[in-house]
């Protein structure tokens, strides 16, 4: 298994949501921010600008075939002209409900010309599962020559736009499962964009030695990994292997391999596993030792986190 795979193994997606925007000038869509949500934009027809709600974004051109993704969830708006006036997303998409119960299509705007957009979002369960997301920048752009170094990805986002413009029984499934496929095909490509030696967590990954350290690490968390032993099994010097983990992922070896341990131990308490099996699956050689490590992660003691995840979900 590749470290890429490796790395997203257990990131659990949840709360997806697709929808057709069909807007003729002019016209403009203001997205609200949401927390630890992964959103794309997809131009099948026409142009759009795009604007980041953060100061230091410039405006983009968005025209047939590109793709935004937005992986922090900031707030963003679309427009067919820079100074176009905004409806809020939310309530596009709740009177789209009323007047057509279960269709994805949203039309809005004025009389001119017609473009049609796919709108895409889905939730991380704990963004924190996924290191590689604190590194992507705010917006990621992905034009039709950029997707081709990923086979498929082009014929994806299509395959896509037809299940949602057919709206056949089983799209919402389709959807769901197609929203990890776009995700690990954007990093993807978004990695095959960055020139070699590229600092950050993705950077790392297209590293041959820390790739193979992170799999390594991915794999088998439980194992007793030592910096020295980690750079023997990749082929580098201990204190090479400690300085380039650290300049590449942002922390030391060991101190990613805890965070890493503490993130499965989460997963593990979450699905209601005993503190002994957490403990013993995370590498630790006491329940003590375990139960010392979480508090020092999550601020409460395992049993705690237990009861306030299962609290969480029954809610």
């Amino acid at each position: 298994m590749d470290a890429l795979s490796d790395v997203l193994g257990h990131v659990r997606v949840k709360g997806t949501s697709w929808a057709c925007l069909c807007p003729r000038a002019p016209w403009g869509v203001a997205f609200a921010p949401t927390e630890a949500c992964v959103r794309f934009l997809y131009i099948v027809r026409g142009s759009c600008w795009l604007q980041v709600d953060k100061r230091s974004e410039p405006r983009i051109a968005l025209s047939g075939g590109d793709l935004a993704v937005l992986p922090h969830g900031h707030g963003y708006t679309i427009r067919d002209q820079p100074r176009s006036s905004l409806l809020e997303f939310d309530k596009l998409m709740k009177h789209a409900a009323k007047t057509a119960p279960g269709s994805h299509h949203v039309e809005f705007g004025g009389t001119g010309a017609a473009s049609n957009m796919i709108h895409g979002a889905f939730t991380i369960d704990d963004p924190f599962e996924t290191p590689m997301l604190s590194t992507l920048p705010s917006l990621i752009r992905i034009t039709p020559d950029e997707g081709e170094a990923v086979p498929s990805f082009q014929q994806n986002l299509q395959f896509i736009a037809r299940e949602i413009d057919a709206n056949r029984p089983g799209a919402q499934t389709v959807l769901t499962r197609m929203a990890d496929v776009i995700f690990v095909q954007v990093l993807r490509a978004y990695m095959e964009s960055l020139p070699a030696g590229s600092e950050g967590f993705l950077g790392a990954l297209r590293d041959r030695h820390m790739a193979a350290a992170l799999g390594l690490m991915h794999q088998h968390p439980a194992d007793a990994w030592t910096v020295a032993l980690l750079a023997d099994k990749v082929g580098l010097s201990r204190s090479g292997f400690a300085a380039r983990f650290a300049e590449l992922v942002g922390e030391p070896p060991l101190g990613y391999l805890t965070r890493l341990r503490m993130e499965r131990a989460s997963l593990l308490l979450r699905d209601g596993a005993t503190l002994a099996k957490a403990s013993q699956m995370t590498g630790y050689a006491s329940e003590a030792s375990f139960s010392y490590a979480f508090r020092q992660w999550a601020g409460m003691a395992p049993g705690a986190y237990r009861r306030a995840s299962a609290a969480k979900a029954s809610s």
